[in-house]
């Protein structure tokens, strides 16, 4: 069991859950397919922002549970141009990485589980389980482009709600997809309409929307027999309500749990008169209080888990850990290391699960990479110049709970929003069906992977 200190300056391990083999046992025989399924997504996570948060949160020796799994491989993300689909684009995001695994498909950027060009609709894992119950936990909105993917068919993953389907200056939206002109709506009214058991995150604006007649999004998902539940006190309560379960427990995206303390975040480098750079100030990493009442993805993780337990078909739950990448693209190393953490607490749920049910399997993806990451600070090479050597766009310094300082550099726009990356992404897996992660993968292949773990291709 990891054990954790809190404080100002965030939490040390002093040691580690130990998971156990894939070779699981029941009734003396091994498990070989999976009855559940239960799918993390980091948000943006790549070996850079791992580095990140585990420095800070367990030390430059420490791991996090899901790296003690016996399986691993490398993902392709691999995402395809809109207007000749047939060519790459070497950058994707969380619309066509999340349409990648809740699909199988290479798709453009900005579609939600359609093809580019096409617009053709592409059944989704959620929708390909029949029999199973389902479940979406996010600390997005669920309305969001990653938890969308699994549940909704649109052109574009701003259209979110009812009112953000007609174009604008920069975006041209998704008229087609009104229900007045043959489509199926916002995202939120496929969501309400989806029948999915379970669906756990932020959004509540999107849903508190009225549709084209002038019905709000919110009636139609209690129509539909959704018990809808806005706080963690609601959530506990709600454990023994039969029927689907829509929690929204904020506006939008959920706030994080973490902040840089004073207001850290990073920042352009500012220079002395004679052109040095002058160190940024280090910080450390607090809690938010805007947090405020709401439940934890750990806590969102454990009520799915026992609400879906008793599916006599088994389930199939998402968990996303979504502002991994908000915050990176924001440059607040704090706020991202704190939903990294989140990530992993939520994971240590369903391995504790996994211990009783060995025939659920569980992975953990991303969607796509992001730019942060660790730079040396003075810089390696600042002796040997005559002129100054610092990174260029914003950097933060943060105490961290060794000792050190670490520097995470945001050196893509010095302005506005630190840029996505296309690297690879890592794929960690335990659990019947696991053995299939290894290697280097393409992102679409977990839908794959998946489904042949369920016995269902």
């Amino acid at each position: 069991m990891v054990t954790l200190h809190r404080g100002v300056v965030g939490v040390v391990a002093v040691g580690l859950l130990m998971v156990p083999g894939p070779d699981r046992h029941v009734v003396g025989q091994t498990v070989e397919t999976a009855e559940n399924v239960v799918l993390f997504i980091g948000d943006g996570v790549d070996d850079h922002q791992l580095t990140i948060a585990r420095n800070y949160l367990l030390g430059s020796s420490g791991t996090f549970v899901f790296e003690t799994f016996d399986h691993r491989a490398v993902a392709r993300v691999l995402t395809v141009l809109e207007d000749d689909p047939g060519r790459p684009e070497y950058v994707g995001d969380s619309a066509s990485g999340g349409t990648a695994i809740a699909t199988g498909i290479v798709t453009s950027r900005g579609r939600i589980a359609t093809r580019a060009g096409t617009g053709e609709p592409v059944p989704t894992l959620l929708e390909t389980v029949a029999g199973k119950q389902t479940g979406i936990v996010t600390t997005a909105s669920i309305t969001d482009a990653t938890p969308a993917s699994f549940v909704a068919h649109i052109r574009r993953r701003y259209c979110q709600g009812p009112a953000d389907m007609l174009p604008t200056a920069r975006d041209p939206r998704c008229p087609g997809d009104l229900k007045g002109n043959g489509g199926a709506g916002s995202i939120a009214e496929q969501i309400a309409a989806s029948g999915v058991n379970l669906l756990l995150g932020g959004g509540y604006n999107y849903f508190d929307q009225p549709d084209e007649a002038g019905v709000s999004v919110l009636h139609r998902a209690r129509d539909a027999g959704y018990q809808i539940v806005r706080d963690a006190d609601a959530l506990v309560g709600a454990a023994n309500m039969p029927g689907p379960l829509l929690g929204l427990f904020g506006a939008a995206t959920l706030p994080v749990e973490w902040i840089g303390e004073g207001g850290g975040q990073a920042r352009p480098v500012q220079l002395m008169a004679n052109g040095e750079p002058i160190t940024p100030e280090p910080f450390r990493c607090v809690e938010n209080p805007e947090f405020g009442s709401r439940p934890t993805l750990k806590a969102m993780t454990q009520s799915a888990l026992t609400r879906l337990e008793s599916a006599e078909s088994g389930f199939v739950l998402i968990v996303e850990s979504a502002s991994i990448d908000k915050q990176a693209h924001a440059g607040n190393p704090c706020g991202q290391i704190g939903e990294t953490r989140a990530l992993d607490e939520a994971v240590q749920v369903a391995v504790r699960f996994q211990e009783q049910h060995p025939d659920t399997l569980i992975l953990v993806a991303s969607d796509h990479g992001h730019s942060p990451q660790i730079v040396p600070w003075p810089s390696l090479f600042a002796a040997l110049r005559d002129e100054p050597q610092y990174p260029s766009g914003k950097v933060a310094r943060v105490h961290t709970p060794e000792g050190g300082v670490m520097a995470v550099s945001y050196g893509t726009n010095e302005h506005y929003r630190e840029e996505h990356t296309g690297t690879d992404v890592p794929v960690y897996a335990q659990g019947p069906g696991a053995a299939a992660v290894r290697g280097l993968i393409r992102q679409s292949d977990l839908f794959g992977i998946v489904r042949r773990a369920l016995a269902l291709q």
